[in-house]
């Protein structure tokens, strides 16, 4: 199976900085885990980016091998 993952920086903070895929909304997320952030934007009135939803709603992220490909750098 492949999987498009968005991976967002990090700010010095230790914030993640979501940018939406539609529009280019910034957000500062507190995230410790991950980068692959998803979150509701205005602009559609739906998540974005989408492809993300399914790191989480379909619990990817405890998926072994997709950790260990999009490991926190």
């Amino acid at each position: 199976m492949k999987y498009e993952l968005f991976l967002f920086p990090r700010l010095e903070n230790g914030n993640v900085l979501w940018t939406c895929d539609n529009c280019g909304n910034t957000g500062d997320v507190s995230a410790s885990k991950t980068r692959a952030v998803a979150l509701y934007c205005v602009c559609t009135n739906s998540v974005h980016p989408e492809c993300n939803t399914e790191w989480y709603c379909k619990g990817l992220y405890h998926d072994k091998e997709l950790k260990k490909k999009y490991k926190d750098e």
